[in-house]
């Protein structure tokens, strides 16, 4: 199993906030995809934020944002998806980049 986590920006890179209908289209997607996601809680307050410097225009980039995270069995056709949606996200939201983090995961069951 994988712990996928996808860092969604609350707005541009020119600092205008993202429309919500655009969020709610993208979440929509993974949700259809798997059937359920999860928001981070903490990520949703104002002063969770991701600071970073593009390298191809040296600028600093100061973003608000939250994260979806999944919990999915580690196929190659998930890892495919989940590759394009990181890019179709990214032009949807016109972002330089937009970070998605796997991590190998599992349920702990009672024994």
């Amino acid at each position: 199993m994988k712990l996928y986590r996808i860092f969604i920006p609350k707005q541009y890179n020119d600092g205008k906030k993202i429309e919500p209908k655009k969020i709610r289209k993208l979440t929509e997607m993974v949700r259809e995809r798997f059937g359920a996601y999860s928001i981070n809680p903490f990520a949703m307050l104002p002063f969770i934020q991701g600071v970073w410097t593009s390298e191809e225009t040296h600028k600093l980039y100061t973003e608000p944002m939250f994260m979806i995270e999944l919990f999915v069995e580690d196929t190659f056709k998930n890892q495919r998806w989940l590759k394009s949606f990181k890019e179709r996200a990214r032009q949807e939201l016109d972002q330089e980049e937009l970070f998605v983090i796997s991590q190998n995961a599992e349920i702990l069951k009672d024994y």
